[in-house]
């Protein structure tokens, strides 16, 4: 079974993750999802309705579990982020790193101010819902990579790394993954279009 763990996230991030995994599922295969927020299990519930599939709901404490099959309907084409609430605040956002370096010029210099960008986005009071990387920028998720250890406590704190998956490959890097999840142009771009806004250092 495949398990969607949303807890501490908010609206469209849960949803958006569920498309993510049952893209990837056939249809009948069965998934769980957690969420601890109650307007996220809502929605969610909502959005799988609409697919066609009636999802099964228990709540143990504040943890709200979601057990449902995969819809046979074209989930491709679905919007979650129309399934939430319009009036919610839009002040979340999301870091794109599409380089090792900050900004042009030396790269030694440019791959220093990024380290210590990445360091500092940690004590943000207000952290990113996302950090995006792509291109040169997911060599920064390596192991090897000084800024690694930032982003990993960046995602111990409920920021999510995603890597993109067409660059991990391009550069061969499969293995030395440190930090982040891979992950698809699809659901990148949902991502970038569903926040409040986003910043590139």
């Amino acid at each position: 079974m495949n398990t969607v763990d949303t807890k501490g996230l908010k609206c469209p991030q849960p949803l958006i993750m569920l498309k993510e995994a049952l893209i990837e599922m056939k249809a009948g295969d069965k998934v769980t999802v957690y969420t601890d927020n109650n307007t996220s299990l809502k929605n969610l519930v909502t959005y799988l309705k609409d697919q066609g599939v009636e999802p099964d709901v228990t709540t143990e404490g504040k943890v709200h579990k979601i057990v449902s099959e995969r819809p046979e309907s074209n989930i491709t084409q679905t919007d979650p982020a129309r399934y939430c609430d319009p009036g919610s605040p839009v002040n979340d956002y999301v870091v794109c790193v599409k380089s090792e370096m900050m900004g042009e010029g030396d790269p030694e210099l440019g791959k220093m101010l990024m380290e210590t960008f990445l360091d500092n986005l940690k004590l943000q009071e207000h952290l990113p819902t996302h950090v995006v990387m792509y291109n040169g920028g997911v060599k920064l998720a390596m192991k090897q990579s000084p800024a690694c250890k930032s982003l990993s406590e960046l995602e111990e704190l409920g920021t999510r790394i995603m890597l993109c998956g067409t660059c991990i490959d391009y550069y061969s890097l499969q293995y030395d993954i440190g930090v982040g999840m891979i992950s698809n142009m699809l659901v990148i771009t949902e991502t970038l279009a569903s926040t409040g806004h986003v910043i590139y250092p």
